[in-house]
């Protein structure tokens, strides 16, 4: 083949890759990297306004664990709102790119019980434009000393980039006038880092189809995300009656 003939080929198939996705360089979860100069793994962030009198509200955004996450993974986030007393209507957890959610709970103070956690995964709401999971309310109150936490689990993007720190953001929308308040990006962020031994032999059973420890049942999810429960729900996930022959 020619030299010039060479060269044709190969703009043909430049332009073929650019027009079909295919360029190097192709948007993945690490796209939202940007100022990273401010970033933590966790944010409090105080309001007053107007429409508050004066009084302060705050949202509080944390990443749970030591703030890193890799491909393939799992990472959570804690985001709570709190306050001089009006009702919160609405949380909203804004993730990175291409983050799916794997599951949602939420703690709010309720009169028959307290302050106590509830599994929302299926009450939430997602919003794909904007990355963000939304969690909402007639009303919780952030009265003496309550307040309310949206804690919200994601898969990150088997093709997350280690060494990114991807940033996060949160919202709330609080029962006064002008209440509606977003904080995004709120500098919360996550670095991707390279899967340890664990995660490389997990990351491999899921290519083979025979699932992860991380991401395959609830219970055993339990064991990264919430280790101080995992015993505690791994009995209650038993039949006593079964194991003694009562049922």
């Amino acid at each position: 083949m020619s030299e010039n003939r060479r060269k044709t080929v190969a703009l043909g198939a430049a332009a073929i890759m650019a027009l079909s996705g295919l360029t190097v360089g192709t948007a993945t979860a690490s796209a939202q990297a940007a100022d990273t100069s401010k970033c933590a793994t966790s944010q409090k962030v105080e309001r007053s306004w107007a429409g508050s009198l004066g009084t302060s509200y705050y949202i509080e955004k944390e990443v749970v664990g030591d703030g890193t996450a890799a491909p393939g993974g799992e990472v959570t986030f804690r985001t709570t709102v709190s306050g001089a007393g009006a009702l919160v209507r609405e949380i909203v957890d804004y993730h990175p790119a291409g983050f799916e959610l794997v599951r949602a709970r939420e703690s709010v103070w309720k009169i028959l019980g307290g302050q106590s956690w509830a599994n929302v995964t299926d009450d939430v709401r997602h919003n794909a434009n904007n990355n963000s999971v939304t969690r909402a309310s007639s009303g919780w109150t952030t009265a003496g000393g309550a307040y309310s936490t949206l804690e919200t689990t994601y898969k990150v993007p088997k093709n997350a980039t280690p060494g990114d720190v991807l940033n996060t953001g949160a919202g709330t929308d609080i029962v006064l006038v002008n209440g509606g308040w977003t904080v995004n990006p709120i500098n919360t962020c996550v670095t991707i880092r390279e899967p340890n031994a664990a995660e490389a032999v997990t990351g491999s059973l899921d290519g083979m189809g025979l699932g992860s420890v991380t991401s395959g049942s609830t219970t055993a999810g339990g064991i990264s995300s919430d280790p101080a429960t995992f015993s505690s729900d791994i009995i209650n996930g038993i039949d006593i009656g079964q194991l003694i022959g009562l049922s």
